[in-house]
């Protein structure tokens, strides 16, 4: 109901020009308290005015308002509620006290109408029979909810009358479409108010909302709004009645509003997906295709709008209505699809999301109903005989074992087709390899016969791999899928498919894998599992053909782009067969090796230009050792997207880690570097001058800090300093460090086996030319003093910085027995080294500040540093 608050309402200043924007509004008081708010429409002699009386209420203490009231108005008939009167008639534009007498009289005129010995639908009869006979009349009333006490329905049924008199009757000309505009506001104000206290019938909602429609012109910026109000009041009324007409407007009222809502408006995909719901509903009670069509449209549509972290609900969504079109058609495709869209989005949920267990539910259920399918077309279509079922059977069972790991699509160069699986197993059930496998008299279930089936696959499948620089037009999976790529022209990166396809060909190898149109991108799933995999697909391929586009027939390979780039170190490393090609496709300097890693002379250029050892050259092993080496060779390099310099790592460290991309190059380096020490314990990476990384303190924020190798002068071994020492000391130090755990990253934060020595006095010496510049002596427990030029400036408490000696408990294994090995372990302690100056903060955590210079320091004496603190820090 509308009572004294929605006079309140309309008084407050933005909800007046919310609702009278552009028009003149004034107040105007009948006597001392009962006020009334004027619109004047501009342009419009039309006025509305919304008139506030005090409550009627005997109990109320100010008995002098409500005899004012019952005496201006002469409402006695309305006891004990409050009342509200909407009025619109002619006034002057400027208002004076005589037209306010006149306003008056038309309100007692009105109120007399409506003698209170009349019973609630006679008074609204009368109201209805007033308003009909008057249409010449310049004015028109309605009551509020408090008249009809108990009857809201009725009283805004009174309310919708007036509103659409209003409409009708003053024709309000095309010129001033404000007019009408005011009117559609003040009636969302009321339909806002009724919904408040409203009762269990929606009906005068719906016909409040479609009279508030046919105020709002198309063209309105707002127009959606109003189609989405009623849409979703006969949605509420559906889902109590159920009855199919509502559900039909809401389909249409909801379509026309997303059709013309702003393509940038936030609440686009809201009703999309409300859309999407309704189709939904009306699918499951009519089964009909064409509401499934479009529900399938709508989900694409939602997916495309989504972004990739937050898909996963409608992949399964599209998966959903994809595979009920399956389910209806029997179309292969579509199961593919649902296959692969729940697929997908088990790999955007990891194991502990919440869409986890459903997203690997739905993609269960999709395998099974795909796998039965097959199963019923192989059953239908199978006229073998038993043995040669059980040969069948067997081949396509090792078949898929020895093709797992191998890339899931594949160019098949004499035809230029690409094929996945599917495609891949029929082409090899057409060979001259599996005529014989099905001729075989080996023993059925023999190790034999396994032994001939998978060296026949093995033969058939060998695929030649391209190594290359990405370039303008490189042809992606959706241009080249379902054609013959031999067909096709247009792009410089077209022809240069064609052409390594067809040097494959020459090489004798049917397949062959590029990766510009072999992965599918837009699967995040299948991209994560592409960049996880391809260090051993290049491993496993027969050659890998490396085009240099830059290189002419003089040119050297150093000078090649292709040495710069991130992803071309572990095609290089992991392809045990290489062949080098120039711009025009000819053979490197003609060098006709059936391997050029293999070349003695091409060998030697290959380590020039990329200072990587021969050995690891010609017979590389991923994994951790030496990882700071494996570092500086891709120092150097650069990728297109920052996050692709660690991802380009993965397989050279053998890591699998998820591929995030949008995290920044910083938190991707991060993530692997935390790995390869938490893996390996290896604190070399740790030791490094340059910009520190917001990942953590001790990591650097790219990999340019690893160019440097690290160089301290050793100084020789002097056996006389073993004299006096405390050999038991010493070895309690040795097995201390060794029963350190190894150093860990986890959620950001570093533990780091460590030997400290507490700084003691820092002092400034001077300032460098550069201002941002100090120059510092700094004095540490059992070290020489150490001058070093810092950016940090570095403040004067004691106890707030150390350096750091970290250690990797592996790197020795010094029993109490093996006093050799505690000598040298002695030995190695007492040689300069490169320390972390750190600096403690609250909670007993660390962080490494002055990461830009390398500070070196020396033991003061062998002895006292047997003294040496052995803790595990917490570096942030």
């Amino acid at each position: 109901m509308i009572m004294l608050s929605l006079w309140s309402t309309l008084l407050r200043p933005t909800r007046v020009g919310q609702l009278f924007e552009n028009h003149d509004l004034s107040v105007i008081k009948i006597g001392e308290h009962v006020k009334a708010l004027r619109c004047n429409l501009i342009n419009n002699p039309t006025n509305i005015v919304v008139v506030s009386i005090p409550s009627l209420n005997t109990d109320d203490e100010d008995s002098g308002a409500e005899n004012t009231a019952i005496h201006r108005l002469k409402l006695s008939c309305f006891e004990k509620c409050h009342s509200g009167i909407l009025f619109l008639r002619s006034l002057e534009l400027h208002p004076t006290d005589a037209s306010n007498v006149l306003m008056i009289r038309h309100l007692e005129a009105f109120a007399r109408a409506l003698p209170n010995n009349e019973s609630l639908n006679q008074r609204l009869s009368h109201l209805k029979t007033m308003l009909d006979s008057n249409k010449n009349c310049q004015w028109h009333a309605s009551l509020f909810p408090g008249i009809f006490e108990g009857q809201p329905e009725i009283a805004w049924s009174a309310t919708l009358l007036l509103l659409r008199d209003i409409s009708e009757t003053q024709r309000m000309p095309p010129q001033f479409p404000n007019s009408r505009l005011a009117l559609k506001d003040l009636a969302d104000l009321l339909f806002k108010e009724f919904r408040k206290k409203r009762s269990g019938d929606l009906g005068p909602l719906v016909t409040f909302a479609r009279t508030a429609l046919e105020f709002t012109p198309p063209e309105h910026p707002h127009h959606h709004s109003v189609l989405i109000n009623l849409a979703n009041l006969l949605f509420e009324r559906f889902k109590k009645k159920s009855t199919k007409v509502d559900l039909d407007e809401v389909i249409t009222l909801r379509r026309t509003a997303w059709e013309c809502m702003p393509p940038d408006d936030a609440e686009k995909q809201t009703i999309l997906l409300h859309l999407d719901d309704c189709l939904c509903e009306r699918f499951k009670r009519e089964d009909a295709m064409e509401d499934l069509e479009e529900m399938i449209s709508l989900r694409r549509l939602a997916l495309e709008r989504t972004p990739p972290p937050n898909r996963c609900r409608q992949l399964l969504n599209l998966a959903s209505s994809v595979h009920e079109k399956f389910l209806k058609q029997g179309l292969v495709n579509d199961i593919e699809e649902a296959v692969s869209l729940a697929d997908t989005a088990l790999g955007l949920c990891l194991p502990g999301h919440s869409d986890h267990p459903l997203s690997r539910d739905h993609l269960a259920s999709y395998l099974r109903a795909k796998v039965r399918a097959r199963g019923a077309r192989a059953h239908a279509s199978d006229t073998s005989s038993s043995v040669s079922y059980d040969i069948k059977q067997l081949v396509k069972k090792i078949f898929f074992e020895k093709v797992e790991n191998f890339p899931l699509r594949l160019l098949h160069t004499r035809t230029g087709v690409l094929c996945n699986r599917d495609a891949q197993l029929s082409h090899f059930e057409s060979s001259r390899q599996y005529e014989q496998l099905l001729l075989s008299t080996s023993p059925r279930g023999s190790q034999q016969l396994e032994t001939e089936i998978s060296d026949a696959v093995l033969e058939f499948f060998g695929f030649a791999m391209l190594s290359h620089r990405w370039e303008s037009g490189e042809p992606l999976l959706r241009d080249v899928e379902g054609k013959n790529i031999y067909n096709l022209g247009g792009t410089d990166g077209l022809a240069k498919l064609q052409d390594f396809c067809i040097l494959a060909l020459e090489h004798n190898f049917q397949w062959a894998w590029s990766d510009t149109c072999c992965i599918d991108k837009d699967s995040s799933a299948e991209l994560q599992e592409a960049i996880g995999s391809m260090f051993s697909r290049y491993r496993r391929s027969s050659l890998t053909i490396v085009y240099l586009s830059d290189i002419f027939a003089d040119g050297s390979l150093a000078n090649s782009a292709w040495f710069k780039r991130g992803w071309t170190l572990q095609e290089l490393l992991a392809s045990h067969t290489v062949l080098f090609y120039t711009h025009d496709w000819s053979l490197y300097k003609n060098r006709d090796a059936a391997n050029h890693k293999t070349d003695p002379a091409l060998l030697e250029e290959l380590h020039k230009a990329t200072e990587i050892e021969k050995p690891h050259l010609t017979n590389f092993c991923p994994g951790m050792d030496d990882a700071r080496s494996r570092l500086r060779w891709a120092s150097h390099r650069h990728t297109t997207r920052p996050e692709d310099i660690a991802y380009s790592l993965f397989g050279i460290f053998k890591v699998h880690l998820p591929v995030i991309y949008g995290e920044f190059a910083k938190h991707a380096l991060g993530r692997l570097l935390a790995e390869i020490i938490s893996s390996s314990g290896d604190v070399s990476v740790l030791d490094w001058v340059g910009e520190a990384s917001s990942f953590n303190s001790c990591f650097p924020a790219h990999l340019m800090p690893y160019q440097t190798e690290p160089h301290v002068q050793l100084i020789p071994r002097n056996s006389v300093k073993r004299n006096g020492l405390n050999l038991k000391k010493a070895r309690k130090l040795c097995n201390d460090l060794a029963r350190l755990p190894l150093a860990r990253c986890v959620n950001k934060r570093l533990t780091l086996p460590s030997t400290i020595h507490p700084v003691t006095t820092v002092r400034l010496m001077e300032s460098s030319t550069n201002p941002s510049r100090y120059t510092y002596e700094i004095h540490a427990s059992r070290l020489r003093p150490v001058s070093v030029t810092l950016s940090a400036k570095l403040g004067h408490t004691s106890g707030t910085y150390m350096l750091a000696r970290p250690w990797n408990p592996k790197s020795f294994d010094a029993t109490e027995s093996d006093d050799n090995a505690v000598w040298n372990f002695l030995e190695q302690l007492e040689q300069p080294f490169n320390a972390l100056l750190l600096k403690r903060l609250r909670h007993n955590e660390y962080k490494r500040i002055a990461s830009d210079c390398t500070i070196t320091v020396c033991i003061q004496d062998l002895a006292s540093t047997l003294d040496s603190g052995v803790v595990v820090l917490d570096i942030v």
